[in-house]
């Protein structure tokens, strides 16, 4: 009996143990936050080249040089690699430090433009990623209209590393002004199986990080089209509903005024009786104080209320219809999420359209839009009369 129990103890002793076989310490790891992918200048197109930059924090560098413990270290690195595809890069990035790689706590990956213009590429790296049983589909997409590398490079006061940056821009874009939210890598592999198209954030580095406008990407074609400018992506916001916190600056008697929104709401509805004549109607309702006037108009005058009513709703009406006429006339890609809509409530007319629906007969080209916008101002805010 003494054998039997000392037996199980020796097994189950060795069973403990083997079970931390690929234990490895934290400090030997290289925690990757941010990722960007550039495409190396070359003739060649049978011998297209990418680079690859991530950055691994130091952890030493994350506590303040004013501390006595403060080591004064940079609190992140930066490793550059090429190759023809990611594995070879993500390959030769292990020899490139003597951290062991480790991208589950990778946050943000960054595409040049070049890379987002070139058919196809964009969803084969992707694919990679998302492939990675180790990496998150949390991450978010961004793209750079410059090497992608040079904003994981950039530094500011307020923040200690680019990619934390580049994450709280995307947010606070959202929250603040009024953008969409941040696209994730999980996303955007069901638009790539769907062969729908989307918009991404488009960075730029000047004298700060800016995120002033988006890149359109076309479903079928796998590549970037264009760019919405900063007043298109408000009109992208408008029709998706997403508008939360922010502050509409329009024309008015040669002047800008400026509304701050307190409740935004829009509902879009398709008529999909006649295929080749689809209608969508876009009803927007809009709520706000007068934040800003230049001139003194007498907001006490009802009249001068309705005034203003109306020049908001006809200044959100020409957003959303340039928009619009841009996405189906020059991109033609459906960003609006009109096949959404199809897909949910038309299931039977989508089935017959959707092979078509930006290529061949282009459906989507065709789609006649009805937007209506109502505006009312809550409240004008603290009103100074004037004699």
């Amino acid at each position: 009996m003494r054998v039997n129990k000392l037996f199980y103890f020796i097994i189950a002793s060795l069973i403990i143990l083997v079970g931390c076989w690929d234990v490895v310490n934290i400090e030997e790891r290289g925690f990757i936050i941010g990722s960007a992918i550039d495409l190396v200048d070359n003739d060649d197109r049978e011998q297209r080249e990418l680079m690859m930059t991530n950055q691994i924090v130091v952890p030493a560098g994350m506590i303040s040089p004013s501390l006595e413990s403060g080591s004064g270290e940079e609190p992140f690195l930066n490793y550059t690699t090429k190759g023809k595809s990611i594995f070879e890069m993500e390959e030769k990035m292990a020899t490139l430090s003597s951290k062991i790689p480790y991208y589950e706590h990778l946050t943000v990956l960054i595409i040049s433009e070049d890379v987002a213009r070139e058919e196809k590429l964009f969803p084969q790296i992707l694919d990679t990623y998302i492939r990675d049983v180790n990496l998150r589909r949390g991450i978010k997409i961004v793209v750079a209209g410059e090497e992608a590398k040079n904003i994981l490079e950039f530094t500011s006061p307020n923040y200690k590393l680019p990619s934390t940056h580049v994450g709280e821009l995307l947010e606070k874009s959202s929250q603040q002004i009024g953008f969409l939210k941040p696209v994730v890598a999980g996303d955007i592999e069901e638009f790539h199986l769907k062969n729908n198209s989307y918009i991404l954030p488009y960075l730029t580095t000047d004298n700060y990080l800016e995120y002033k406008a988006g890149a359109v990407f076309h479903g079928l074609e796998g590549k970037m089209v264009g760019l919405f400018n900063e007043e298109e992506m408000e009109g992208i916001g408008m029709i998706a509903g997403e508008q939360t916190t922010k502050v509409i600056e329009f024309p008015y008697k040669g002047e800008t005024f400026a509304l701050d929104v307190v409740r935004f709401k829009s509902h879009m509805a398709v008529d999909s009786a006649n295929v080749d004549h689809i209608k969508v109607t876009l009803d927007i309702e809009i709520e706000g104080v007068i934040k800003e006037l230049i001139n003194q108009e007498d907001l006490t005058n009802p009249e001068v209320i309705k005034s203003i009513q109306q020049a908001t709703s006809e200044y959100v009406k020409n957003t959303i219809e340039n928009v619009i006429n841009k996405g189906q006339d020059e991109f033609e890609a459906d960003v609006f999420g009109i096949w959404k809509l199809l897909e949910t409530k038309h299931y039977q007319k989508w089935q017959e359209l959707k092979d078509d629906w930006e290529t061949g007969k282009k459906y989507f080209k065709n789609v006649t839009f009805d937007v209506n916008v109502k505006s009312e101002v809550y409240s004008t805010g603290t009103t100074k009369k004037t004699d």
